[in-house]
């Protein structure tokens, strides 16, 4: 891809002065770099679910950011979104496992992306942590969007899955 450029540009801390102006620039690094960035979005968010820790899991969603969860209830505003997260990790007789599958990432422009990855929250008894009471299994499908400070979560959509899926691979229909 061609990218047109006028004056500066920043690269590792380095200020170049741009002489051709229609240089072609490899997309892979910014893609690379944007992929492995969301990635680790969805790791934080895997630790913060784990560790219970609300600032961590808050940190990269929008303020106007929106979630429907696998029962299909909409939440609006990242309000809403702490107060539903504080629903599952401040219970008062339940407590839960948490773990993710391997996410796949889907860029679908400099700005905008796709991350899908596979979840599965045991929910057992504080006082009998032995005592699995509910097992919920399913597929996060999270927008993002890219800004000025980074990437940040815009919406995202959970459904329940019959099985956890260590890895997101595309099926096909005979």
């Amino acid at each position: 891809m061609k990218i047109f450029y006028l004056g500066l540009l920043w690269i590792g801390g380095t200020v170049l002065s741009c002489q051709n102006q229609n240089e072609t620039v490899p997309l892979t690094n910014t893609r690379e770099q944007d992929s492995l960035e969301l990635i680790q979005m969805v790791a934080e968010r895997e630790r913060a679910m784990i560790q219970k820790d609300m600032a961590l899991a808050m940190d990269r969603f929008t303020e106007d950011a929106t979630w429907i969860n696998s029962q299909g209830y909409y939440f609006e505003g990242r309000e809403e979104l702490e107060k539903f997260h504080g629903m599952m990790m401040g219970n008062d007789s339940l407590a839960y496992y948490y773990e993710v599958g391997k996410p796949k990432i889907r860029l679908l422009d400099s700005q905008n992306a796709l991350a899908y990855y596979s979840w599965k929250m045991f929910w057992y008894k504080k006082e009998i942590p032995s005592d699995t009471t509910f097992k919920e299994i399913g597929l996060m499908t999270l927008n993002a969007h890219k800004k000025k400070e980074g990437w940040k979560w815009t919406a995202v959509t959970n459904q329940h899955t019959p099985w956890f899926y260590p890895e997101i691979i595309p099926v096909t229909v005979d």
